[in-house]
C-alpha cells in the first residue's frame, strides 16, 4: 500500500485478544502497538491492518498539523462491523477545545456516512495524556432535543505511549451497548 501524497493514520484491534496497532505518517510518522497490557512504539510497516479483526485506514488530504496546536484522531469498532472516526484540529490562539474543527463519520459496509455534529470530550492525566473518553455523535438531521437520536462512546484506556511528539493509545470502548476496542492518537505543538 502507498501512502504517498496523503497523511494517514490506520490501525487494527481485537478486544477479546487485548491486541492491536496504530500508525500514522504525522509529525515524522510513528507507530505504537498493544500486546496483552504492554504498549510499546514500533515500526509502521508493523501495523498494516492485517490483523483478522477491526480495522482503520484514515486518508487526510494535506498537512493536517499545518497551522495547528492540537490534532485528534479517535477511532472505534463500533456494533455490526462498523467504525467511527472522528478527527478534531485546534488552530493556534484558540481558547480552548471547544472551538476544535471536528468531523465524524461511520464507515458501513464500504460506505461513509458522515455525522451532522460530532462533540469529543477527554479526560487527561497529570502529564497531559488522555485517560477517558466520550463521543457524541449526531446523524444528519436529526432532532437534537433528542437524546435518543445521537450516538454515544463512552472509554477508558487500556495503554499508550509517546513516539516523538505524539501520543498514541488504545482503550475499551461501550458504543449502543456493544463493547469493543477504541484507538485516540494526539498530537500538541
Amino acid at each position: 500500500m502507498s501512502d504517498e501524497g496523503s497523511a494517514f493514520v490506520r490501525g487494527f484491534g481485537d478486544l477479546a485478544g487485548s491486541r492491536g496497532g496504530i500508525a500514522w505518517s504525522l509529525a515524522g510518522g510513528g507507530a505504537v502497538s498493544l500486546e496483552g497490557e504492554h504498549v510499546a512504539a514500533t515500526d509502521v510497516d508493523a501495523v498494516s491492518g492485517e490483523s483478522g479483526g477491526w480495522t482503520f485506514d484514515t486518508r487526510l488530504d494535506g498537512d493536517p498539523l499545518q497551522g495547528a496546536a492540537t490534532f485528534r484522531h479517535i477511532a472505534v469498532d463500533a456494533p455490526d462491523r462498523t467504525t467511527i472516526a472522528c478527527t478534531a484540529i485546534g488552530r493556534q490562539g484558540i481558547p480552548g477545545h471547544g472551538e476544535e474543527r471536528i468531523t465524524g463519520a461511520l464507515y458501513a459496509g464500504g460506505e461513509e456516512i458522515p455525522y451532522e455534529e460530532a462533540l469529543i470530550s477527554t479526560q487527561y492525566d497529570g502529564d497531559g495524556n488522555p485517560t477517558r473518553f466520550g463521543l457524541e455523535l449526531w446523524p444528519q438531521e436529526a432532532d437534537q432535543t433528542s437524546r435518543a437520536a445521537a450516538t454515544r462512546v463512552s472509554a477508558s484506556i487500556l495503554g499508550g505511549a509517546r513516539v516523538g511528539t505524539v501520543w498514541a493509545g488504545f482503550f475499551r470502548c461501550h458504543t449502543d451497548g456493544a463493547e469493543g476496542i477504541g484507538t485516540y492518537l494526539l498530537s500538541r505543538r
